[in-house]
């Protein structure tokens, strides 16, 4: 079972890394992304206090 968990492990690190890597390979992308985002739910708490009684 150690073996497993070392594999596990190994994995996991390599995930984070290959995901790091990405994050900054499209940092741009992402912060419009996220910026569109936080747009689009402000305009719709605007429009729901505005449309609630």
């Amino acid at each position: 079972m150690k073996h497993a968990n070392a594999y596990v492990a190994q994995l996991i690190a390599l995930y984070q890394l290959a995901l790091a890597e990405y994050i900054k390979a499209n940092k741009d992308t992402l912060d419009e992304i996220q910026a569109k985002m936080k747009d689009t739910v402000l305009r719709n708490t605007i429009v729901w206090s505005n449309t609630s009684p």
